[in-house]
């Protein structure tokens, strides 16, 4: 009987233990936006929100890198920013990567906005709008560094 409840107690201690490594270990989140239309220069137009596709997915995360895309058509370029409640960070262009978001909340929404470059542009449609989160454990966003803002030419 002793060696059953030795058993019982080691199995549980270890299910506890593997629990709590999983809710404090690293992980990524992937979001999609529908299609925007980009019309003007000086008036930005912004995306749905991307946000985790699990309200507690990353709770108590930062954010590490995110990796982004869209697709403009074919020869077409806007000026783009993927921003969340903070600030915007530029986008070098329809796909890349960037730490400028690292230690804010990995649970924020984030969201792109877009404006042609030049007004003789013609509108477009911009498809394709995703984002990958990358977060892992950290300080609470008090306590993170402050997001710079970058202008990538």
């Amino acid at each position: 009987m002793k060696r059953i409840r030795a058993w019982t107690r080691l199995v549980t201690g270890l299910g506890c233990a593997l629990l709590a490594s999983q809710a404090q270990a690293s992980g990524s989140w992937v979001a999609t936006a529908p299609s925007v239309q980009v019309v003007m220069p000086d008036r930005p137009v912004q995306s749905a929100d991307l946000a985790p596709p699990t309200a507690g997915l990353a709770i108590g995360q930062v954010v590490g890198r995110v990796s982004w895309q869209f697709t403009p058509p074919a020869g077409g370029e806007v000026d783009a920013r993927l921003c969340h409640v903070g600030g915007c960070v530029v986008l070098a262009g329809p796909r890349g990567h960037t730490e400028a978001l690292a230690g804010i909340p990995a649970d924020s929404v984030l969201y792109f906005q877009f404006a042609l470059q030049d007004s003789r542009q013609r509108a477009m449609t911009l498809q394709g709008l995703q984002v990958i989160v990358n977060h892992h454990p950290g300080p609470s966003l008090n306590q993170a560094r402050p997001v710079e803002r970058i202008r990538t030419l």
